[in-house]
């Protein structure tokens, strides 16, 4: 959680295209590897354990933040919402982290 915290803070004082798109691809490599190993590893042991409604909960979490990494990669920063996106996913992610 905090290497991606430290990239979204590093993506909101970059300039220039370039350095933007370097730090969001790391961003979402970070955050593909940490999705895949909390629905593999992490969740299934909580099942049955934590609240139902809170392991739910993360997994839609999840797939909101896919979709925007996916939006993301498939993007480059001289696009309408680049900047946007990857602001909704810092956000969506400090959601999901509380």
């Amino acid at each position: 959680h905090r290497t991606v915290e430290d990239l979204f803070e590093k993506f909101e004082k970059a300039s220039g295209a370039s350095r933007k798109q370097k730090i969001a691809q790391e961003i979402c490599t970070e955050l593909k590897i940490h999705t895949m190993l909390e629905e593999e590893i992490f969740y299934p042991a909580f099942r049955g354990k934590i609240e139902e409604d809170l392991l739910d909960e993360a997994y839609v979490e999840h797939d909101g933040a896919k979709l925007l990494v996916n939006e993301i990669e498939a993007g480059s920063p001289d696009e309408d919402f680049y900047d946007a996106k990857v602001k909704v996913l810092s956000e969506e992610i400090e959601h999901h982290v509380k």
